[in-house]
């Protein structure tokens, strides 16, 4: 699937676990946008893969029923962790940067 469809995809999962009161669906939609801008190329640790991580997230969050005894915050805050959650990942371990002298990622 393209990206922008996995974005759109994204803001679904957002509404439909139901935005906290106040945060507008057009400034989630551009923190969506940002992430994805922010994920490196690299052949698995990119947005294609946090995006999956997303899913299965939300789909065993609500198979548990834990999404269910969240607060809309709380939902809101374990979707955006998910997403997240591998922003900016070089591709590589720390074990490969700190050995490469990349004092940028902790090296």
């Amino acid at each position: 699937l393209p990206s922008d469809v996995l974005c759109h995809l994204a803001m679904e999962m957002f509404v439909s676990a139901g935005l906290p009161a106040g945060l507008a669906e057009d400034r989630v939609r551009r923190f969506i946008l940002a992430v994805r801008a922010s994920m490196l190329d690299n052949p698995y640790h990119n947005f294609y893969h946090v995006f999956d991580v997303m899913q299965t997230t939300n789909a065993l969050a609500t198979a548990t029923g834990t999404m269910a005894r969240l607060d809309s915050w709380e939902r809101f805050a374990l979707l955006s962790a998910a997403l997240c959650h591998d922003l900016e990942h070089p591709g590589v371990t720390s074990q490969f940067l700190s050995k490469a002298g990349d004092s940028t990622h902790g090296g």
